[in-house]
């Protein structure tokens, strides 16, 4: 997984327009009806999803890719659109002009910062309120280059992945004991860039989670290698022009991490 942690300044202009607006209107507060899954948020242990532990309880063999519990509000037009079509009921007049307003923020999102890295889909729009949280998962059902954008003001908030790359076929998962690696959020945006592998690509799949809030993350995944060099270009222009070069984490022991 690549980190870039200084961001071109053009780029930063149309994140934080997005993450101003978002954290000054929080769906948490104008969605009271948004229905989450947030399965321990509701048992009162939300960090757990992110732990070695609940890494290890899970069947493998099993997984479909999808995370199986998260604590936030996805707000992608598809989403948006879709939960209004076929839960509008739940909603006040209120809460539908904010879901509309959501819209209308996550389409102008689309048309600039998509404009600026040179492609539009972005599967992922999600913000994470206090104590908010995505299980582990692989997302091996949608293989493809990753290229995610997360903001936290605070830096209270983290993501987790197992290092695969040294994993011999046949192996579905790397030992969460010695192949963790633990990120914590810097304050403010910043971006990864990685790609997660299909389930039989032993040495490139990707297993994550992340906890902590507010945090908003912005995903594109791309299946076009030329368009992700363009990509990973333009983001890391910033940090070559500083002569910084952007990391690749490596798992280590993180003593203060390493059981939650």
């Amino acid at each position: 997984m690549r980190q870039v942690l200084t961001l071109p300044t053009d780029l930063l202009t149309v994140l934080n327009k997005y993450s101003d607006w978002v954290s000054q209107n929080p769906p948490d507060v104008n969605l009271p009806n948004w229905r989450t899954k947030g399965k321990f948020k509701k048992e009162n242990r939300s960090e757990y999803a992110a732990s070695i532990e609940c890494l290890k309880s899970g069947k493998v063999q099993d997984h479909d890719g999808f995370p199986p519990d998260s604590y936030g509000y996805d707000l992608n037009e598809p989403t948006l659109k879709r939960t209004l079509q076929e839960e509008g009921h739940r909603f006040s007049p209120e809460e539908k002009q904010w879901i509309q307003k959501y819209i209308e923020k996550s389409q102008d999102l689309d048309d600039t910062l998509g404009a600026y890295i040179g492609y539009k889909f972005c599967a992922l729009k999600m913000y994470y309120p206090k104590d908010g949280y995505i299980a582990w998962h692989t997302n091996w059902n949608v293989p493809g280059f990753n290229c995610l954008f997360t903001w936290n003001p605070t830096g209270e908030g983290y993501w987790r992945h197992l290092d695969s790359t040294n994993e011999k076929p046949g192996s579905l998962q790397a030992d969460p004991d010695t192949k963790l690696v633990h990120m914590d959020d810097p304050v403010g945006w910043h971006s990864k860039l990685g790609y997660y592998g299909k389930k039989e690509e032993h040495n490139k799949i990707m297993w994550h989670a992340a906890f902590g809030g507010p945090r908003i993350t912005l995903g594109w995944v791309v299946y076009d290698e030329n368009i992700w060099e363009d990509i990973i270009e333009e983001l890391t222009s910033e940090e070559k022009a500083l002569g910084h070069s952007a990391s690749f984490v490596s798992p280590e022991t993180h003593p203060n991490h390493s059981n939650r």
